[in-house]
């Protein structure tokens, strides 16, 4: 999960499993659109990730062009990710970066 509430998710892969997934890394009033012409099966999931005015949407028609210019467009922006890598060795110093909240964005486990 991100370390703070999303505003929006979007998924592009076409796996159903991903949906509450998102829904639980957005906030109250977010939005989850699932941006892919085929997906499998969502799953089911408890009605309390899309209470609060969460709203899930698809796109009609995205294509993998569709995908590649918004993620052109994306890197142009503001946003910056931050992702701290550890090896599998050191998943215990990772763990406690965690807890004292020495990591503000995500950390990856790399296994050899």
């Amino acid at each position: 999960m991100p370390p703070e509430k999303l505003d929006a998710a979007l998924i592009f892969a076409p796996a159903g499993e991903l949906v509450p997934i998102a829904l639980r890394a957005v906030d109250r009033g977010g939005i989850v659109v699932c941006g892919g012409i085929h997906m499998s099966d969502i799953p089911s999931f408890p009605y309390s990730i899309l209470w609060e005015e969460r709203a899930l949407v698809s796109v009609a028609n995205l294509t993998r062009l569709d995908a590649q210019e918004f993620m052109e467009v994306f890197a142009q922006t503001r946003v910056k990710t931050d992702v701290r890598f550890f090896p599998l060795k050191e998943a215990n110093s990772a763990l406690t970066a965690l807890r004292d909240g020495s990591i503000t964005g995500a950390s990856v486990l790399l296994v050899d």
